[in-house]
């Protein structure tokens, strides 16, 4: 029976097959005049054409477009995945050329329909084998953007067995060949490896425990927009610097074609043997002379961006070394750099030079390791156990609704069941104030002055839940219905919250005058 480990990534997504107990990067095909191109990564874009609406995905997509060019009346979507940063119930997309918007949860579905069409297309899966998959996303993915991939996965027709943070399964496919997980496996000393995460799209750092099969997730924390298109888009900027012409004097389709040109260029690099990297305008349309660029002024634009990013693994060492003793920055940790943007030598540069007591170790698989973790955890040959990210809870009134409290439900650090142990539960009881509850859950990085919402601060739903007996539980107040009561303040309401193993979180609200119960799942909506 063959089972998938999947990386939704932000530029390109891989899948890997276990069958049997061989691991098999599944190769996607698309054919052309010159004949069939083969490929490991499938890439997370869509061209739709105007008038017919016709899409194609992934590597049909990249070479249609790598093709033709930007044609007059066609939409190319690369990184789909950044859309789902700001994910809310039925956002959708506007694309020139098209009069209407396109929901972005149905692009996602549609995208990965093409993606399962073209695993059973590779032979690796049987025609009518269910493709059982442990998924992977951010450490720093919010609920919203969990919510809505985990959907969409299943409306494709995949069968989602579980989820796994991306740098979590890049330290579990890290351990694996440590340990030759592929053949027999010898038993190691518990460590630490912290991971560096450096995508097309978000950074994520995490520490994770090591001890034999178990994997355990001290901290994480990551940047939701910083990864190899950012990269892309600064030396497109450089290039068109040179050129005296303004980002926004490019049409949309011109701009995705010069920048799959600068990502060309950027990768490059990675062999550390290049020194120049150069763009031939008239290739775009686009008047000039051929324009050559040193990759140190690259690199020069490219340090301040990369200081987050290692202040954040830093932050993350710490918080680790905290929770387990036995973390020793200063006696060979190790450090994993992961993800096809840390193919840049100014990556480990950097990161070595923050820690130049640890083993900076660098992927020889970039695109693929994410997905060969997933796999094997879909084999359930290892056991893990991840954390929150972020601070999740919700705002609450006090002194009579005179001043707001942030009411922390699952604090960042509390660790998510693993796959088949029950949810993990907290219980809050309360006697109310008004007509109807107004709760508006919200997530964050950081807790200010006061213990209020600090940092990276992001929404998710708001529930209105009716207190007064005399409005139905199948009503959906709007939230100007909300009075102050003390009606209803000698009775006790009861909120149940539950977390499972992918981290979704659901609350129970009992209204205690009828002994009637609600239940949400929480979500930007």
């Amino acid at each position: 029976m063959a089972r998938l480990g999947v990386d939704f990534g932000t530029t390109n997504t891989v899948a890997v097959v276990h069958d049997r107990g061989v691991f098999s990067v599944v190769l996607h095909r698309a054919d052309t005049g010159a004949g069939t191109i083969v490929r490991e990564v499938y890439p997370s874009a869509i061209l739709i054409e105007s008038g017919s609406e016709h899409r194609w995905f992934g590597l049909e997509a990249d070479r249609r477009f790598g093709q033709h060019g930007p044609e007059p009346g066609s939409f190319y979507l690369p990184s789909l995945k950044r859309h789902l940063h700001n994910y809310s119930e039925g956002r959708t997309i506007s694309m020139d050329a098209f009069s209407g918007r396109f929901d972005v949860g149905d692009l996602l579905t549609s995208y990965l329909g093409s993606l399962a069409e073209s695993i059973r297309t590779s032979g690796l899966v049987e025609p009518d084998e269910p493709l059982e998959t442990v998924i992977t996303w951010p450490a720093n993915a919010n609920g919203a953007q969990r919510h809505i991939t985990r959907r969409c996965f299943r409306e494709a027709g995949f069968q989602v067995l579980s989820t796994l943070n991306e740098p979590t399964a890049s330290a579990i496919e890290l351990a694996d060949c440590l340990t030759a997980g592929r053949g027999g496996r010898q038993r190691r000393e518990p460590s630490a490896v912290a991971v560096f995460d450096l995508g097309g799209g978000t950074f994520d750092a995490s520490a994770v425990w090591i001890d034999g099969d178990e994997f355990q997730v001290l901290t994480s924390a990551g940047i939701e927009n910083l990864g190899g298109d950012d990269f892309d888009r600064v030396l497109l900027e450089m290039f068109l610097d040179k050129l005296k012409m303004s980002p926004d004097a490019l049409i949309p389709l011109t701009r995705h074609a010069l920048l799959r040109q600068t990502r060309a260029q950027k990768e490059t690099i990675a062999g550390g043997v290049v020194r120049t990297l150069f763009l031939n305008p008239m290739d775009f349309g686009i008047q000039g002379l051929p324009i050559s660029m040193p990759v140190a002024a690259y690199y020069d634009r490219l340090r301040p961006m990369l200081k987050p990013a290692i202040a954040t693994l830093v932050s993350v060492i710490e918080r680790a070394a905290e929770r387990e003793p036995r973390i020793h920055v200063d006696r060979g940790l190790r450090i994993y750099l992961v993800g096809g943007t840390s193919k840049l030598p100014l990556v480990s540069e950097m990161v070595a030079a923050a820690f130049p007591r640890c083993q900076v170790v660098l992927t020889d698989k970039p695109f693929t390791s994410v997905a060969m973790g997933a796999a094997i955890c879909a084999m359930d040959r290892v056991r893990y156990r991840d954390v929150f990210a972020r601070h999740f809870g919700l705002i609450r009134l006090r002194d009579f609704g005179r001043a707001e409290v942030f009411d922390v439900v699952f604090p960042a650090g509390t660790p998510i069941p693993r796959r088949g142990e029950p949810p993990l539960e907290r219980t809050a009881w309360y006697h109310p104030h008004h007509n109807i509850g107004h709760l508006r859950y919200l997530e964050c990085t950081a807790l200010g002055p006061g213990g209020l919402p600090d940092g990276s601060v992001r929404a998710w739903s708001d529930v209105l839940f009716p207190y007064d007996p005399g409005i139905p539980l199948s009503a959906r107040p709007a939230a100007d219905q909300v009075v102050d009561t003390e009606q209803f303040t000698g009775q006790t309401v009861c909120e149940v919250y539950r977390c499972d193993s992918d981290g979704v979180i659901t609350v129970e609200l009992r209204r205690p005058a009828t002994d009637e119960v609600r239940t949400h799942e929480i979500y930007q909506d």
